[in-house]
């Protein structure tokens, strides 16, 4: 069983280590080494010196890969770490130096089949040895990444190397180094994708906060990955809006600018995905924000046909889904993954556009006859009824459909109330809803002074009593 290390050694070996180290070294056999090495180590245990324990514990992982005896490594690292009264410093030093060894090209080709085979022993036998073991724990995942990697790599075997990395929570771990922690945790993610589990994906990212990336060498560089990861995950589940708010962090950082082709891919995806995003405040104002382009990102970096489209968006005029094709389709969009690999995406700008123009006629008119509504949105009756049904639940229009006369109603409260001349004018519908909440308001005051009443009597019973 390991202990704490000990504030002072019982006796120092180091004069002894110093002596007995050269004449070790001169014998032959180094199997004899290892033996006399094993003696002292009993001895520097039982003194409870930490130092001494560690150099004999360094030298014995030293010896032993000289000569390649990696199965007797093996056996020593198990033998060793569950020695009674072993030290938990001694523990870990036995553990790093076998790493350095597993890291080394030197002893470990992981083209060879035999040494690969030795290497995964190795790695297996210090998991075991670390698990659950806190003062170990950031070893224990510096060979579960080295297991991965070959799982990934040697047998392509993601489910694997994902399964062995993902089991490991390492934002937990005391020891491990913040700009580690972000290192790994991004490696869990990128598996993860890889494999296509983006809800996991999704947890993964979580535990990393954006603005805990700063302030270490490779900031710029983690948030940059993690930034693309959250896109990546935005894309699979069609969050545009999401999308468009870290594309625009993405934009502003060094790494990303001085890669002018990816910059320019970027900024053009933020026009894109930015007019895909359902219409809501949030929406507009990202829209607006973009078109005003203070530092003339965009009009300096993509097509001024492209930038154009947000100018189309954002105009108080109907857009003909036939024109937009004409001009963008074979041009843009069909050299665009946006687009192209996504059909969805495709479906979406056309859904946006007659979305745009439904907003468009309920802002211009107060009835209009359902085919005539179908002719400007080019859909059918049916369709545009859907569309209209739609927009009316998201609470983006308010009309109502009268099907026997065939016509559509809209309720265009602004420019009602700036006709009128009324200041504090309201809608009916509006002035009912205030109403209703104003009684029910009234009934709980009621209800609640009638209880304070009968509390009162009863205090008063009691004390006639």
């Amino acid at each position: 069983m390991s202990r704490e290390d000990p504030l002072k050694a019982e006796k120092d070996f180091s004069a002894t280590l110093d002596e007995q180290f050269p004449i070790i070294a001169e014998l032959s056999d180094y199997k004899q080494a290892i033996d006399k090495y094993l003696v002292l180590e009993k001895q520097t245990r039982q003194s409870s010196d930490l130092e001494s324990s560690k150099r004999l514990l360094v030298k014995i992982v030293d010896t032993l890969a000289e000569h390649r005896d990696w199965n007797y490594l093996n056996d020593l690292i198990l033998t060793l770490s569950k020695k009674h009264g072993q030290l938990k410093s001694s523990i870990q030093t036995l553990i790093q130096q076998v790493i350095s060894k597993l890291e080394s090209k030197d002893y470990f080709n992981d083209d060879d089949k035999e040494q690969l085979d030795w290497k995964i022993k190795l790695i297996e036998t210090i998991r075991t040895v670390s698990d659950k073991k806190i003062f170990v724990e950031v070893e224990m995942a510096t060979v579960s990444k080295m297991l991965s990697e070959i799982h990934l790599h040697k047998f392509n075997d993601l489910d694997k190397a994902c399964s062995i990395l993902c089991d490991l929570q390492v934002e937990t771990y005391s020891l491990m180094p913040f700009s580690d922690k972000v290192e790994y945790i991004l490696e869990q993610i990128r598996l993860t994708l890889k494999k296509g589990d983006y809800s996991q994906g999704r947890i993964l990212s979580r535990k990393i906060l954006l603005k805990t990336l700063k302030g270490f060498e490779k900031a710029e560089q983690y948030k940059s990955e993690y930034l693309q990861y959250l896109i990546d995950i935005d894309v699979f589940e069609h969050d545009y809006l999401s999308i468009v708010k870290n594309s625009l962090l993405l934009i502003d950082l060094d790494v990303i600018k001085a890669d002018s082709t990816r910059y320019a891919n970027i900024l053009t995806a933020i026009v894109y995905y930015v007019i895909l995003s359902p219409y809501d405040n949030l929406q507009r104002d990202l829209i607006h924000k973009i078109k005003l382009d203070e530092n003339h990102k965009f009009t300096k970096n993509i097509s001024s046909k492209v930038f154009a489209l947000l100018e189309t968006f954002t105009t108080n005029e109907l857009i003909h889904w036939s024109n937009i094709e004409r001009s963008y389709k074979l041009e843009f969009f069909d050299k665009s993954e946006i687009f192209a690999s996504n059909e969805t995406n495709y479906k979406n700008l056309e859904k946006r556009i007659i979305e745009h123009n439904l907003r468009i006629i309920n802002k211009y008119y107060q009835c209009i006859k359902i085919d005539r509504l179908a002719y400007l949105l080019q859909l059918s009756v049916s369709e545009s009824e859907v569309y209209v049904s739609e927009l009316v639940n998201k609470g983006m229009i308010s009309a109502k459909i009268n099907r026997p006369e065939g016509i559509i109603r809209f309720e265009n409260f602004e420019q009602h109330n700036s006709s009128s001349g009324g200041d504090g004018a309201k809608n009916v519908n509006e002035l009912l809803n205030s109403w209703c909440y104003d009684v029910d308001k009234l009934l709980e005051e009621i209800d609640v002074i009638g209880h304070l009443i009968n509390k009162e009597e009863m205090m008063n019973g009691i004390k006639v009593k």
